[in-house]
């Protein structure tokens, strides 16, 4: 609970915290986007792990503008997963002055 509401926190960074720290404003992506992830049953129950790397990109105003699959985890339950995840999410805090988009590696490991 304390991490969803930190996590939380940090997808409401202002403008000028986010523009004054790239690294901060793309950690607070990848955690935002962390807090959303769920392991599909099916995938569970075939044993599919793997990393998922998707590109971001974003307007201006942190709304997603596009996402796509530049590294498959192997499975295409985890990469469908991961797609419809992210573009589930919508909007990001604004990101920073000549940042357009991100890479994010999405892991999927059971344990």
């Amino acid at each position: 609970m304390l991490l969803r509401l930190i996590l939380t926190i940090a997808a409401l960074l202002s403008p000028a915290v986010a523009s004054a720290d790239p690294a901060n404003w793309r950690m607070s992506v990848a955690r935002l986007i962390a807090s959303h992830q769920n392991y599909p049953r099916s995938a569970q129950i075939r044993g599919q792990e793997g990393t998922t790397k998707l590109r971001v990109a974003f307007a201006a105003t942190g709304q997603i503008s596009q996402v796509d699959l530049i590294e498959s985890s192997g499975s295409a339950i985890l990469d469908r997963e991961a797609q419809t995840m992210v573009n589930g999410l919508g909007h990001f805090p604004t990101p920073p002055s000549g940042i357009s988009s991100v890479v994010v590696p999405i892991v999927w490991r059971l344990n």
